[in-house]
C-alpha cells in the first residue's frame, strides 16, 4: 500500500509521495551541512555592517545585533525599523561569503531531483 514502510528497509514506498505537489526546504543548515559553518561567517558580516553603519566597536555592534534579532525577529527587520536600512544592500553584504568548502552532494541532488512536483528553497536571511 503506497505510503506504508517497505518492510526490507524501513523507507517509504517510492510512490508514497506521489501526491505531494510541491516541496518546500530550508536551505539553512539542511541543504548544505551544518558543519560547513556558512552561518558563522554570516553572523561576523553582519557585526561588521552593524559596526561600520552606526561606527561602533564589534562588542557593541555584536550586542545591538542580538538585540535586533531579539526583539524584531531578524537583525535585518530591526534595522530596516531602527535605521531605514535597505534590505538589498545589507543581504548583498552579508551573504558575500566563501562557499569554496561546500562540495556537490550528488546523492541528495538525485533525491531532490526524483521527487514530483515543484521544489522551493527557502532561507530566513
Amino acid at each position: 500500500m503506497a505510503g506504508q514502510d517497505t518492510p526490507a528497509t524501513g523507507a517509504p514506498e517510492p510512490d508514497a509521495f506521489g501526491h505531494v505537489t510541491t516541496w518546500i526546504f530550508d536551505l539553512d543548515n539542511t541543504l548544505y551541512p551544518a558543519r560547513s559553518n556558512l552561518f558563522a561567517q554570516i553572523d561576523q558580516r553582519m557585526e561588521g555592517y552593524i559596526a561600520s553603519l552606526l561606527g561602533l566597536e564589534a562588542a557593541a555592534a555584536r550586542r545591538l545585533q542580538k538585540e535586533y534579532y531579539h526583539r524584531y525577529g531578524t537583525t535585518l527587520k530591526g534595522l530596516m525599523v531602527e535605521h531605514q536600512v535597505a534590505p538589498e544592500h545589507f543581504l548583498a553584504h552579508v551573504h558575500d561569503i566563501d562557499v569554496s568548502g561546500l562540495q556537490p552532494d550528488e546523492a541528495l541532488t538525485d533525491g531532490l531531483t526524483a521527487l514530483p512536483g515543484r521544489r522551493l528553497v527557502f532561507t530566513n536571511g
